[in-house]
């Protein structure tokens, strides 16, 4: 592991320039370049710098705070939970999977141990471990950010709910994966933090209508695209032969089609980044919350998040399991075997009580080594807008050893395999992890 250089940093990253128009509940914040200025929107313009500007002005999202608060991190793969510092500059404790090619002597120059700077701002990208300023051996660059989303859909969050962890009494069981911070993105209106910088919903989130993001136009924001793209565009063989362009897991069209091609509420961002030399892969984590639990299960009431990557070894969703993209359908095994559902007590304090979550799992992607990787997500109502769906997101991070297609290895997930692109879990988490009806585990060499 690399050692450490003392960084300065400073904390400052937005600059906002404010429209005209009343700040009425159709207030949006925008995070990014090149977005035109709307009546009656509130824009914020980021740098397309890797290094972050210094702000003329600063907005914070509603209920934000300094409090202080415990992180959690762990390796690519890992759902392992762990104290971070809380002070400016700190260094966080995740680390990126460093490990070499031995038989090729190929060097990864992933980064080791990562900078923390969310506990300074509510800068969505900064939550996820990604942009903050200081030598590369301590940091992910990235560059053309976009975040588009009504500010009732989002907020950066230091934990959720109120159940605590039942291994770390005193501990949220919904805390950060990394630093200070995570990030929430909502379909519906997300409440207003606790002073303490916590998000705990009191409403119903069944009935949480719209979060007054767009539901025009009826299509995906580039680069995400719901048409099939394994098999040179023909489909087929997902995860193989990726046409470049559209989604090479085949796992958006069906839920796409099912939702009659209507995404509503829409939130969505996407980001540039270098991949470091001698790394194959890059990880994040999610836990998914659904209102739509149990009653549409299986209907065309499916909202959807998707994580998408733009490379030259895969192109396409990256947040699939069993062939199908994040929706209540899809992920409902998952909840019923690893996750909370109906009146578990995890649910307190989420607005989901009596309806369903994942709890923490890890995505794995591939990259291709000294590629420029676009990355995106998305979460989006199908077909209405009033059954909410909720994500939280941390803990972008590289992965020296990548990842593989279960199409391509069945095995991967198992030990002295690589790791399974797409879902993956902890064996705490699911000791049946890997076995059929269970999602992979996050293991693999």
């Amino acid at each position: 592991m690399r050692s450490l250089s003392s960084v300065q940093w400073a904390a400052a990253w937005l600059a906002v320039a404010t429209a005209c128009g009343s700040g009425t509940d159709d207030t949006e914040v925008s995070f990014g370049p090149g977005v035109g200025t709307m009546e009656g929107t509130t824009q914020a313009v980021m740098s397309t710098s890797t290094s972050p500007t210094t702000p003329t002005t600063t907005e914070t999202p509603t209920g934000s705070s300094d409090a202080s608060a415990t992180g959690s991190s762990g390796e690519v793969g890992s759902t392992t939970s762990g104290t971070t510092a809380g002070s400016t500059g700190a260094v966080d404790s995740s680390t990126t999977d460093i490990t070499g090619d031995m038989t090729t002597g190929e060097v990864c120059e992933a980064p080791g141990i990562l900078l923390v700077c969310d506990d300074q701002d509510d800068d969505p990208f900064h939550a996820l471990g990604l942009g903050c300023e200081g030598a590369l051996e301590n940091t992910i660059p990235i560059q053309k950010m976009q975040f588009k989303s009504n500010k009732y859909g989002f907020k950066v969050a230091r934990g959720f709910g109120e159940a605590e962890d039942p291994d770390m009494p005193g501990k949220l069981l919904f805390r950060p994966q990394e630093g200070e911070k995570f990030l929430v993105i909502s379909t519906g209106r997300i409440a207003d933090l606790q002073p303490d910088g916590v998000l705990i919903e009191t409403k119903p989130q069944f009935d949480n209508d719209n979060n007054f993001n767009p539901d025009d136009p009826n299509a995906l924001p580039a680069p995400m695209s719901p048409v099939v793209g394994s098999n040179s565009g023909k489909g087929g063989t997902p995860s193989q032969d990726c046409d470049g362009v559209h989604d090479c897991s085949d796992s958006i069209d069906p839920n796409w089609k099912l939702g009659n091609e209507d995404p509503n509420d829409l939130l969505w961002a996407s980001l540039e980044v270098a991949v470091p030399a001698g790394t194959h892969g890059f990880g994040f984590d999610v836990a998914y919350f659904s209102s739509e639990y149990p009653e549409f299960v299986g209907e065309k009431f499916n909202d959807m998040f998707i994580g998408w990557a733009t490379s030259e070894v895969y192109t396409g969703n990256v947040t699939f399991i069993n062939k199908q993209p994040f929706t209540v359908t899809a992920l409902a095994p998952e909840m019923e075997s690893a996750g909370f559902i109906g009146d578990a007590p995890e649910l307190a304090g989420t607005g989901f009580e009596g309806h369903g979550s994942t709890g923490w799992a890890t995505i794995n992607a591939q990259a291709s080594p000294g590629e420029t990787l676009v990355f995106a997500f998305a979460i989006m109502d199908m077909g209405d807008s009033s059954k909410a769906t909720l994500a939280l997101l941390d803990n972008w991070r590289w992965s020296c050893v990548g990842c593989v297609p279960m199409e391509q290895d069945p095995s991967c997930g198992k030990p002295q395999h690589p790791k399974c692109c797409g879902l993956c879990v902890e064996k705490p988490d699911d000791p049946k992890c890997g076995t059929m009806g269970h999602p992979p585990c996050c293991e693999g060499k």
